[in-house]
């Protein structure tokens, strides 16, 4: 260790950076504190005698490690400080920018009297700065999951902030057909607005093939409210376009990205969002999540139950509905890609099982079917055959050209 001392103290050195290098052999002592008792000691056992006394601290500005930065830990404080007064937060972590020279000096160290009890000057200057942070504002350190990461740049003497997104879990029903659940760009300008330096006639300059989303209609309040900077619609599955989404809703996260506010009032943001959807959208059951819900949604594969209206080319039967019970309930079905999707889709052949269905004759020509099936099952291409690409098919099974002329979902399974 005399032999470790000698070669760091070969350039000015504070005790904080003198300590750093023998933070793990002495465990549970102060830093500082060890960097004192080593610059006295002229053995290890007197090191140890030292870490029970009370010494004087070396501090200077000219420390060749760390530029004086332990000298000025309250200024890089009040720097975090002004920052943390432009957000609101319950947790957070530290980090830095140290200028490359400290980076370089400390690896050049290293090479000469190893890394075995080090603990780096990063790691180092971001607990002790933590550390004051949290007696000064009573929030606490969050090494796993901050909501936001406050950088101090130590080279331009700037403060900055990463703040980490806020995601609020719910379900949402869709109570009007034609509007898809997340933005779609419009396709004659693919999102620019322009066409060949004027305003796109298809999308009227604003780059979206609809002018009304799901997302949209639900984050825009949230966005409002949260003061954010935008957000990303995370939803388990979707539903056609044309369909509706009734029952208990479809489970969703709202990936809030960079909001200042995240104490909020899910109860009336629920309220605000219902009132500005005017109808078409609904939410319930608003609660705060995290990005590990977000993969689990992303990942789940709920059963899915729907209520259609199919019309025939002919006249149907209750017996050919009985028929049409006895050939698909129960039954693994094979879906090509279908032709509609096929030039955005992998085109290769699903299976699917029909958990349940039941059929109603409601006219002529039309019935109505409530159909449970797996995640991914086409409906529609279940019901038409989609020229053979789906099979066994209602059309097949009956013999008839059937169509879905009105399609909801009404239960996504937990």
């Amino acid at each position: 260790m005399i032999k470790e001392k000698e070669e760091i103290l070969k350039h000015e050195c504070c005790d904080y950076c003198l300590g750093r290098q023998f933070a793990n052999k002495y465990k549970g002592k102060q830093i500082e504190l060890i960097g004192a008792a080593v610059r006295k000691a002229q053995t290890e056992e007197e090191v140890k005698k030292l870490l029970d006394k009370r010494l004087e601290i070396f501090t200077t500005n000219d420390c060749y490690y760390c530029n004086g930065i332990f000298n000025k830990i309250n200024d890089y404080c009040e720097l975090v400080l002004g920052k943390m007064n432009e957000v609101e937060f319950n947790s957070f972590l530290i980090g830095n920018h140290l200028p490359e020279e400290l980076v370089k000096r400390e690896e050049e160290l290293w090479e000469k009297i190893g890394i075995q009890y080090c603990i780096p000057l990063k790691t180092h200057v971001n607990g002790v700065i933590g550390r004051k942070l949290e007696e000064i504002t009573g929030k606490k350190a969050d090494f796993t999951n901050p909501d936001v990461i406050f950088v101090i740049d130590f080279k331009n003497h700037k403060g900055g902030m990463d703040i980490r997104p806020l995601f609020i879990y719910g379900r949402y029903k869709k109570l009007m057909r034609g509007i898809p659940q997340t933005k779609w760009p419009c396709r004659k300008c693919r999102g620019a607005g322009r066409v060949n330096g004027k305003i796109c006639e298809n999308c009227k300059g604003t780059g979206k093939q609809y002018s009304e989303t799901v997302e949209e209609l639900i984050s825009e309040e949230i966005i409002g409210e949260t003061e954010a900077k935008d957000s990303k619609f995370h939803g388990e599955g979707r539903e056609d376009i044309d369909a509706l989404m009734l029952g208990e809703g479809r489970p969703f996260i709202i990936e809030i990205i960079k909001p200042k506010r995240r104490n909020i009032d899910l109860k009336e943001l629920e309220k605000r969002i219902n009132k500005h959807a005017g109808g078409k959208v609904e939410v319930s059951g608003l609660r705060f999540s995290s990005k590990k819900e977000v993969v689990k949604l992303k990942a789940a594969t709920p059963n899915k139950t729907y209520e259609v209206i199919i019309e025939c080319d002919e006249p149907i039967t209750v017996e050919e509905l009985e028929k049409l019970n006895k050939g698909i309930e129960g039954k693994t079905i094979f879906q090509r890609t279908p032709l509609r999707v096929v030039h955005r889709r992998a085109d290769k052949v699903r299976k699917r099982k029909v958990i349940r269905v039941s059929f109603e004759k409601i006219e002529e020509k039309r019935f109505k079917a409530v159909i449970e099936a797996e995640a991914g099952t086409y409906i529609k291409e279940l019901v038409s055959g989609d020229e053979g690409r789906t099979r066994p098919s209602f059309s097949s099974i009956l013999g008839k050209n059937c169509k879905c002329i009105e399609l909801n979902v009404v239960k996504v399974d937990d």
